[in-house]
């Protein structure tokens, strides 16, 4: 099982950093999970450099060769390849060497910003990543007679949470027996969390104010999805070992997820299932953001949604040093806006399924980075919310959509809405600036809008003690296949269980 986590941990956390998505602006933190990673946070100790993330790559190009010669160095190895980053306290460092080898101690930062109103917790979204993992280890060991899954509580995830710390260790297994009482399977949860979250998710006294993320959790392992699979692995005859990860400390690069359920092939190589989400709570709008005001930063939040807006960017910069980043915000967010809404209500037909699918592609870089199989889960109050994006090209295709600039708020935004009826919007990019010792910082933020959230959203429920849905129709848009059946299904249950027939099982089920 050890072996297995290993190979996870090289499939989670590897950043090309030489490839344009990482360009200026891309926020990372540190591979704190891998031998690379450890390497470069010693360095950058020894530096005095504080790497909490996240840690902005820079436009070196903005910086004078003056500004680069007093910039900390750290060199890995051999090579002229060359990256300055900064801190949220304001310190620069670069480090310099291989693009090969700076990358692997690196990952894409995806992690939440700060509650504001957290109470006692250090912070309530990363927390509750540690909550849905295991509530997903409850679920999946908690085996009943009769091939049945028991129902998931609150208490049951508070055990797992204080069988976990009694070991000390970051890993809690158990082995439980299949249902044929022939075979058994290894189910191990890993728990990955900053210091703060995970020192709030151990304290059983801070467990109160957690109530909400414990239902939360409590009601999205109890639906449909984690009930098919968790049922499937108790019945289908064979030792699996299953690996439920949730990892707030390794990040992710290539696909934006939270948390993670992988079980071994008969080949003995990790098969992810779709139960992997990218979780929010309290109903947080934001769910991407672009960091810099650079050229390349720019460009590359706005290609997202296929507009080019190089014919602006000489005056933008111009118009930032004469007269201020709010004054060329606005300028370039409105140019974004007419271009887009332009390309919005005079495109022909394929002009117009073109724009729309790279509006669906960006969005979908932001909500998942790109990868359409995962979830987007919303914890709130109680309750959850799953939005998935794989259909959402097809479906903003009924939709007359436009786009608008907005400067009633503090800092300029762009949103795309229903033509004709502004207040229906699916999204909106707005500009955030904070100041900082070092200067400004810039945030270029994307929040989902009722509409996205209309289009996206795959099933919402709260947790009520109410038995999980198992409906073929609901068990089918799962898996997006055909439901098997056969004449060893029982009649009093055909179109209620998930696959089950000797094709499925390899054996007669016993219901």
């Amino acid at each position: 099982m050890r072996d297995l986590i290993n190979v996870l941990d090289g499939i989670l956390t590897e950043v090309s950093i030489s490839k344009p998505k990482y360009g200026p602006g891309t926020q990372f933190s540190v591979s704190a999970g891998s031998a690379a990673g450890k390497k470069l946070l010693a360095l950058l100790q020894q530096q005095g450099f504080d790497a909490t993330p996240p840690m902005t790559r820079q436009d070196a190009n903005e910086l004078s060769a003056k500004d680069i010669q007093n910039v900390p160095t750290i060199a890995i190895g051999r090579g002229n390849d060359s990256y300055i980053f900064s801190n949220n306290a304001g310190q620069f460092i670069q480090i310099t060497g291989s693009a090969s080898i700076i990358g692997p101690m690196f990952n894409a930062y995806t992690g939440a910003t700060a509650d504001n109103d957290v109470g006692k917790i250090a912070n309530r979204g990363e927390t509750a990543e540690g909550v849905l993992g295991a509530a997903m280890f409850a679920k999946f060991t908690k085996r009943e007679a009769d091939e049945d899954i028991g129902m998931v509580t609150s208490q049951d995830i508070s055990n797992v949470l204080n069988s976990l710390r009694q070991t000390g260790e970051d890993q809690y297994q158990v082995e439980v027996e299949d249902f044929d009482n022939e075979h058994a399977d290894v189910i191990s949860f890993v728990l990955r969390l900053k210091s703060g979250p995970y020192q709030d998710l151990m304290d059983p006294t801070k467990r109160p104010l957690l109530a909400n993320e414990f239902s939360s959790a409590a009601a999205y392992v109890n639906s449909s999805d984690a009930e098919r699979y968790s049922k499937y692995f108790y019945i289908n005859g064979r030792s699996d070992q299953i690996v439920i990860m949730a990892d707030g400390v390794t990040g992710e690069t290539e696909q934006k997820t939270d948390v993670w359920v992988f079980v071994t092939d008969e080949d003995g190589n990790p098969r992810k299932l779709r139960l992997n989400t990218s979780l929010k709570v309290g109903g947080v709008k934001q769910f991407g953001q672009v960091g810099g005001d650079s050229d390349e930063a720019q460009q590359n939040l706005w290609e997202y949604f296929g507009v080019d807006i190089s014919p602006v960017l000489a005056n933008f910069k111009k118009t930032m040093k004469s007269q201020g980043p709010r004054d060329a915000f606005k300028k370039l967010y409105q140019y974004a806006a007419k271009q887009l809404d332009q390309k919005l209500k005079n495109a022909d037909p394929e002009d117009e399924a073109n724009i729309l699918n790279d509006i669906a592609i960006g969005i979908t870089h932001f909500a998942t980075l790109g990868d359409p199989n995962v979830e987007l889960v919303d914890f709130n109050k109680g309750g959850f919310k799953i939005l998935r994006f794989n259909k959402l090209a097809q479906k903003l295709a009924d939709i007359d959509l436009a786009a608008t600039y907005g400067d009633s708020k503090t800092w300029p935004e762009v949103m795309i809405h229903e033509r004709g009826n502004p207040k229906n919007k699916l999204l909106t990019v707005r500009v955030k600036i904070e100041n900082k010792p070092n200067g400004i910082y810039v945030r270029n933020i994307i929040e989902k809008e009722p509409l996205l959230e209309k289009l996206t959203e795959y099933r919402k429920a709260s947790w009520d003690r109410a038995p999980a849905a198992t409906g073929a129709e609901e068990l089918d848009a799962v898996t997006s296949k055909p439901r098997l059946t056969g004449p060893g299904a029982k009649a009093a249950r055909t179109g209620r269980e998930p696959r089950m027939d000797r094709a499925t099982l390899g054996r007669e089920y016993k219901g």
